[in-house]
C-alpha cells in the first residue's frame, strides 16, 4: 500500500526555518518519490524560506493555531493523500531509509513512553471531549477495568510526540468511534499537546492491544535517544558534519 509523510512546522525564526528544510532534503534523499504533505501551525512568513524548489510537496495553511501534533491526524482524516502516513515534527531528521512498504499494522509510534498520568485533570478535561470517553478515563486515570466481573489493571504507552506510522483506515476508525477531530476545541498550547501524547496512546493501544508488546519503532524516548530532552540543533549540526550521528532518526529539542 502506498504511503507518504504528513510533517508539520513552526517557523519563528531563522533557525527554526532552517528544521524543516534540513528535514525535507533528508526526506528526499532517503525517499525521492514520496509525498510530503507540510501543515504549518502559524509560522512568521517573514522567516519562511525554502532552500530548493521541492517537488512533489503539498503545503497546508492550519487554521487551527496552536494544535500542533493534533493537526496531522485533524488532516488525513480529511485527505486520504496515501493508504499510510508518517506523521513526524519539523526536529524529526532521517538519515537512513526505513522501509515502511514492509509495515503490516495499522499503527506504531516511532518512540513511545510509560503513561505516567502527568497533569491527570488536563488529560480528563481534554479526554472528555471524546466520544466513548468512559472507559477512557478509567484507564487514564489508572482505575481498574471491569470486563465481564473480571477486574484487570492495564498498561499502556504514550505515543512521544505522536509521531507515529499509521493506517488511513484505522485512524478513520478511531474518528467514527471517538471524533478526534473535535479535540480541535480542546487542544491550545504545548501543555494540551503533552496530554494529546497520553490519550493518542491509550486509543492506539485500545483500537490495536498489539501496542503492548511491539510498543514503538526504535524504543523508549527517556533511554533509546542520545540526549533525551536535551539534544539541541545546534548540537545535532555539529554531529551531522561530523559524522557522528545520533542514531538513524534523530529528534532535536527547541524552545518555541
Amino acid at each position: 500500500m502506498s504511503y507518504g509523510f504528513i510533517l508539520t512546522i513552526h517557523v519563528n525564526s531563522e533557525k527554526t526555518n532552517e528544521y524543516w528544510n534540513h528535514c525535507v532534503k533528508l526526506l528526499r534523499t532517503n525517499y525521492p518519490h514520496k509525498k510530503i504533505i507540510i501543515i504549518d501551525d502559524n509560522s512568521n512568513y517573514s522567516f519562511v524560506k525554502a532552500h530548493f524548489e521541492y517537488k512533489n510537496i503539498e503545503i497546508i495553511q492550519s487554521k487551527f493555531h496552536g494544535r500542533g501534533e493534533l493537526l496531522p491526524f485533524y488532516y488525513f482524516i480529511r485527505n486520504k493523500w496515501f493508504d499510510n502516513a508518517v506523521i513526524i515534527h519539523d526536529s524529526v531528521f532521517f538519515h537512513t531509509r526505513i522501509p515502511f512498504e514492509t509495515f503490516r499494522l495499522p499503527v506504531l509510534s516511532l518512540w513511545h513512553s510509560v503513561y505516567d498520568k502527568e497533569n491527570l485533570p488536563n488529560i480528563m478535561r481534554i479526554v472528555s471531549q471524546l466520544r466513548n470517553n468512559t472507559l477512557l478515563k478509567q484507564e487514564l486515570a489508572g482505575s481498574d477495568v471491569n470486563i465481564l466481573g473480571l477486574t484487570e489493571k492495564t498498561q499502556f504507552n504514550l505515543s512521544f510526540g505522536n509521531i507515529c506510522y499509521i493506517n488511513h483506515n484505522f485512524l478513520l476508525h478511531i474518528e467514527r468511534k471517538y471524533n478526534v477531530s473535535n479535540l480541535v476545541n480542546a487542544i491550545h498550547c504545548r501543555t494540551d499537546r503533552c496530554s494529546l501524547e497520553r490519550i493518542m496512546g491509550l486509543l492506539f493501544d485500545t483500537e490495536y492491544p498489539n501496542t503492548k508488546s511491539i510498543k514503538s519503532l526504535f524504543g523508549n524516548i527517556h533511554t533509546a535517544h542520545y540526549k533525551p530532552f536535551n539534544y539541541t540543533y545546534d548540537e545535532y549540526i555539529r554531529d551531522f558534519k561530523t559524522k557522528k550521528l545520533a542514531g538513524d532518526v534523530v529528534k532535536i529539542w527547541t524552545g518555541r
